[in-house]
């Protein structure tokens, strides 16, 4: 297998490369080509994928404003920021991250610069408000950084601009001859070190942002964006961190991480939300820039830092996928605080390879054996008792190529299929008994807890829907609306024809329209009903199997509801089946009872469809309590029934 990943701008006779600024949290990355090791591939280089991040010796890290726009451009109407506005804002977002007290990261604005064209890698590190021609994001972060070990002499020209960037008469980056530009200390530097980073914010008349610095709380205006929260995000990017799929911080806080890569513009709470580090965000900064990591320089204690090691213990373990048996490259791990049940932080599975070819500076991804090394994770965590859990990059709510280098190895090899699932200690294996347990895990500070291992789950989905391309439904809504799928029971008896089965659970494509919002739905439950002639459906919601009000769902993803019990159900239903008593199991969701729904559009939480595609339709609404159901003629809901063989056969 070869299959080619990205193409990369490879200069310097691949002494540097760009690296794509592309989720709970992680390192941007970058390869290594340090040895010029061979891959299997004939003519081609074995890149290792490595994080990114500044040099000790490159803190504090040195920004200049582009200082020829003022006011900034508006793309909405007539400007109204003024240059200084911008960079106090611009600066206290820096600031947001630079007071972490355990992460030494320091980066400040410490001059201006009169670029007029696109920024280019010239070792000024660049905040401007002019967009290139091919811009559409709302802002990026792009850096250039070492692709190998590499050792800086005194005068070395590494932009090419015919000026020195190397100085052997200092110990800390800085503009040694007034220039503009940094000049970095001689000496060794590691592969994966930034040397420059520019911050770009989308103001392109036709598809720019109207960036505000005011307190938007009733702002909902979608092409306007706050400008301390989207610099916030950047600047995350700017010291190597990822994005995280953390977009729900717990069962009643809907908004997400500083470092997940969207934001709801069109949802004022959300949107200033990501001002705030979320404690994900602080454990990675801290991690890669531990304060007290040295005894003199950045990561030496000053007054009000806090030693790492004080603050943070580290989980780890391995993420092997149950199917495949193999290391798992690109997951996501995550800690759930036990008493709270809030996601703390995160981290993703897995150390890859890629096979570069020299001449076009394409990388492939090869088979599991040579681009997968090992399904390791590590994350970081304050004092505290915790669930930690895995669950696929697939998509929902971000895909693989969002992230990193690892998690699209991951995707490419097929390994983003798994059902969300705990680590549940010896129980731990592909075939569980019960996929909702779970336990419970320390995290002591100055101490790393080993052994974490979570083995995904050899279970059988039973999906009678297609790929998502739809959401829905909208008000008007009747609270108490109600949607079911069908599950016929001759999809049941040939799960495991003649043996048994374990019904572990259910899980619900679940969606909101305002990103602070946490989907509450009134109840789910499993139960049994027969369809009618005429196509309606008779459900028996007085006797479900399984039931649990106030269903927490979960923002542009599946939510699973596993059962306490899956060999016991797994008997009742076969016995029922094959006692003629139950014709088919039927997977209900009922909206909230009562309004107004949450959130500024006042929309209740909405559903992943399927429009089109498989048939017959199995899925079926009541907007009367249950008392008569309709089948939906055009679509399915995205509802999994989740079952698996018995443990041993």
């Amino acid at each position: 297998m070869r299959r080619k990943i990205v193409s990369m701008s490879l200069i310097l006779c691949l002494v540097l490369a760009s690296a794509i600024s592309v989720p709970a949290g992680g390192a941007l990355e970058t390869i290594d080509l340090t040895g010029n090791v061979p891959s299997p591939i004939a003519g081609q280089i074995e890149a290792r994928v490595i994080g990114i991040k500044w040099d000790s010796r490159t803190i504090p890290v040195q920004y200049s404003m582009n200082n020829t726009l003022d006011p900034i451009p508006n793309p909405l109407g007539t400007p109204f920021l003024s240059l200084a506005n911008a960079q106090a804002t611009l600066q206290a977002a820096f600031d947001s991250w630079n007071q972490i007290p355990t992460s030494f990261i320091d980066m400040r604005i410490t001059g201006t610069t009169a670029n007029t064209g696109q920024a280019g890698f010239d070792f000024v590190n660049e905040l401007t408000f002019r967009t290139p021609n091919n811009f559409g994001a709302i802002a990026a972060s792009p850096s250039v950084n070492l692709i190998r070990d590499s050792t800086f002499v005194n005068g070395l020209d590494i932009d090419g601009d015919g000026d020195s960037d190397v100085s052997n008469a200092i110990n800390v980056a800085t503009d040694v001859d007034k220039d503009g530009d940094i000049e970095f200390p001689a000496g060794l530097y590691k592969a994966g070190t930034i040397l420059e980073n520019d911050v770009v914010y989308n103001t392109k008349t036709s598809n720019g942002f109207r960036f505000t610095i005011e307190d938007a709380a009733a702002d909902t205006t979608t092409r306007s964006v706050d400008l301390l929260a989207v610099a916030a995000h950047e600047f995350g990017h700017s010291h190597g961190l990822s994005h995280t799929p953390e977009n729900q911080l717990s069962d009643t806080d809907g908004n997400g991480a500083t470092m997940y890569p969207n934001i709801d513009t069109g949802d004022p709470a959300a949107e200033l939300s990501q001002r705030s580090l979320s404690s994900d965000d602080i454990a990675w900064s801290s991690y890669f820039y531990p304060e007290g990591s040295a005894s003199s320089g950045p990561g030496a204690i000053r007054p009000g830092d806090i030693p790492f090691n004080s603050r943070y213990g580290l989980i780890t373990g391995e993420l092997r996928h149950g199917v495949q048996d193999l290391p798992i490259a690109g997951g996501n791990l995550f800690a759930v605080r036990s008493s709270t049940n809030d996601v703390i932080a995160g981290s993703f599975s897995g150390q890859t390879r890629l096979s570069l070819d020299p001449a076009t500076g394409d990388l492939f991804v090869l088979d599991p054996a040579f681009s997968i090394i090992n399904g390791d994770y590590v994350i970081p965590l304050p004092f505290g008792f915790y669930s930690v859990g895995a669950q696929p990059i697939d998509g929902f709510p971000v895909a693989a190529g969002q992230i990193n280098f690892t998690t699209q190895v991951g995707a490419i090899l097929g390994q983003q299929n798994f059902n969300e699932e705990f680590h549940d200690g010896f129980f731990e294996d592909a075939r569980e008994l019960r996929l909702g347990s779970r336990l419970i895990v320390p995290a002591v500070p100055g101490v790393t807890r080993f052994g974490i291992n979570i083995d995904t789950a050899d279970s059988i989905n039973i999906n009678n829907f297609g790929a998502r391309n739809a959401i829905g439904f909208v008000n008007p809504l009747p609270p108490g609306f109600l949607y079911a799928m069908q599950i016929p029971a001759s999809q049941l008896t040939t799960v495991n024809p003649g043996g048994e089965i374990l019904i572990q659970g259910v899980a619900f494509d679940t969606v909101v329209l305002d990103a602070s919002v946490v989907p509450v739905f009134a109840r789910a439950l499993l139960t049994t009903g027969v369809v009618n002639p005429n196509n309606t459906a008779t459900i028996d919601l007085a006797n479900p199997l399984e039931e649990k009000t106030g269903f927490i769902g979960q923002d542009n993803d599946f939510a699973p509801f596993y059962f306490n019990e899956p060999l016991t159900l797994g008997r009742k239903v076969l016995q029922g089946i094959s006692a003629g008593q139950i014709q088919n199991l039927f997977i209900v969701l009922q909206v909230p009872t009562t309004t107004p729904y949450p959130g500024v559009s006042g929309q209740p939480p909405i559903l992943g469809l399927s429009v089109g595609g498989v048939t017959p339709r199995m899925s079926f609404t009541s907007n009367n309590g249950g008392a008569t159901w309709v089948r939906r003629p055009d679509l399915n809901f995205r509802f999994s029934l989740v079952t698996s063989l018995p443990f041993r056969q």
